[in-house]
């Protein structure tokens, strides 16, 4: 069976390409720039325009697909075209790591948003992931983890890969491969339009998206690995080797800074990468040369990328808020703080090791003893080593058990950080304080506590939101601040008719007197007011 060492070179770039990107967007907020109009908008820190070239040149999912094809095409082909052991290799490829990691973040997920174990929207959110269908709705897209979005993608493109050998066995590669690109281009320019356009909400933009955001939305851009690993076996010239790669990098730029393009910027970077590996897989062990130590770093993190990508964007998330609270945010410029996010990737990179070793090689190991257990081989016959052939779901020889020990302790000790540091949502915070300080069944109200929950949503949002400062002023009411209440409430009055809300306006106006006469209000059946 073949291995191309390259191609964890190839995961460990795409892995780091990933962190500097999510660093950006940990730091301010967002990790591109503002439209303005068709075209990027420069209102942004000027530290953030230091940091651009990371933004624009965001390749690292790219990169993944493309080498998830050709590992995918390469390995079923070597194994013996076995679906029952193709896709059992994948579900315990990927599944046990992925599910351990969707249950550790799903706590913080039910922290941020203040829900519990009774709350459906918990449960919608959870099960779309075990499944692998939170793509499609856009609720569940980028929610719990967000860098989750390309691993139901990615599911659904094996679910989805006999369909693409049946097509190849009727029309060949060249012409699959040429139907996939019309397919992807069509949809990523008709949801790049609608997007431009401004026809969000409507049915003709809510159905773009949800092809772009389907396996459909990346086929030519996956399946171009599969096209390589298959030439690449039958000893047939590679496709793209002879395509001009700075062409492709240059309209990928262009991609970026106009809206109607923006969405072929995958693709295009999808296509860069097919052009360097197969450029890479024509060059001779000569030609090659020594293997450098950056290329033995590469493939090491290469290796660990997959467990890297599940853990890292929540785990920025909490060191960042452990480093404000040691240096205030105010005193740090853009710049320092994405530097001090750098700084805490060794840590994520050894939690990361620690997962793939406790999650990733046993689910792996297992999976190869089932499909044995199905082909009537034993370990010996299969030629598997005897590590792994050993390896069950938990097997704990003296050094796992230490990395199994280590990973608790610091998978527990990030879970509480992010409890800690991690403030909740400003919006479920204001919807639980509005309930505990407003509802009718004396049993279901808390004074304290709500307000202790409006206030953290104001000061989340600097006191700016009609309906929050609306909510801390019932909250002050429950808890018989009735002074604060009144203060509280003509502030969001000011703010309504700032903003010109008459209906906001005439609900604190209501509440107002409430306050006035010293009564906490109660939600009233029917009443208009929230």
């Amino acid at each position: 069976m073949k291995h191309v060492d390259f191609l964890d070179q190839l995961r460990g770039t795409a892995i780091l390409a990933v962190l500097m990107f999510h660093s950006i967007s940990t730091v301010y907020g967002y990790d591109v720039l503002p439209w303005d109009g068709w075209f990027r908008g420069f209102s942004v820190p000027n530290s953030f325009l230091w940091l651009l070239p990371l933004s624009v040149a965001n390749v690292g999912v790219s990169i993944f697909f493309v080498v998830s094809g050709f590992c995918i095409h390469l390995s079923f082909q070597q194994q013996g075209r076995n679906w029952p052991g193709f896709f059992i290799r994948r579900i315990f490829r990927i599944y046990p790591a992925y599910l351990v990691v969707l249950v550790f973040f799903t706590l913080l997920y039910m922290h941020h948003f203040r829900l519990d174990l009774m709350s459906g929207q918990l449960w919608l959110h959870f099960f779309s992931h075990v499944f692998l269908i939170h793509n499609y709705p856009a609720g569940t897209i980028g929610s719990i983890n967000g860098a989750f979005w390309s691993m139901a993608v990615e599911a659904q493109l094996y679910l989805i890969y006999p369909v693409l050998l049946i097509l190849v066995a009727r029309s060949g590669w060249r012409r699959t491969l040429t139907i996939l690109a019309v397919t992807e281009v069509v949809i990523r320019g008709a949801d790049g339009m609608m997007d431009t356009l401004g026809m969000t909400g409507t049915l003709g933009r809510d159905v773009t998206w949800l092809f772009s955001v389907s396996p459909l939305g990346f086929w030519f851009s996956w399946a171009m690995g599969a096209a390589l690993a298959d030439a690449f076996l039958n000893g047939r010239p590679l496709p793209f080797a002879k395509s001009p790669l700075i062409l492709w990098g240059a309209l990928a730029l262009v991609a970026y800074f106009v809206k109607p393009l923006f969405g072929f910027r995958f693709l295009l970077f999808a296509v860069m990468t097919a052009v360097v590996l197969s450029r890479r897989l024509t060059r001779t062990d000569t030609e090659a040369g020594a293997v450098s130590r950056w290329s033995n770093i590469l493939k090491k993190i290469g290796v660990w990328s997959y467990s890297i990508y599940l853990l890292h964007q929540p785990l920025f998330n909490i060191y960042l808020a452990a480093i404000y609270l040691v240096i205030p945010a105010e005193s740090l410029s853009g710049l320092a703080a994405y530097g001090l996010v750098v700084l805490t990737w060794p840590l994520v990179i050894g939690l990361s090791v620690l997962w793939y070793n406790i999650f990733e090689i046993p689910g792996i190991a297992l999976g190869r003893q089932i499909v044995r257990k199905f082909d009537g081989r034993s370990a010996a016959d299969a030629g598997v080593k005897k590590e792994e052939a050993s390896g069950g779901f938990f097997s704990f020889k003296s050094n796992q058990t230490w990395m199994a020990c280590a990973l608790l302790i610091l998978a527990t000790g990030n879970l509480l950080l992010g409890f800690k540091l991690l403030p909740a949502d400003p919006v479920a915070n204001n919807n639980l304080a509005w309930s505990l300080a407003t509802n009718p069944d004396a049993s279901k109200r808390n004074g304290a506590r709500a307000v202790e929950l409006a206030e953290s949503a104001c000061q989340q949002t600097q006191y700016q939101e009609i309906v929050m400062v609306g909510t801390l002023a019932a909250a002050y009411a429950e808890a018989g601040r009735f002074e604060d209440a009144i203060t509280a409430t003509q502030r969001a009055c000011g703010l309504a008719v700032k903003s010109g809300d008459t209906n906001l306006l005439q609900n604190n106006l209501a509440l107002l007197k409430w306050y006035q006469s010293r009564q906490p209000y109660r939600v009233q059946p029917g009443s208009s007011i929230r």
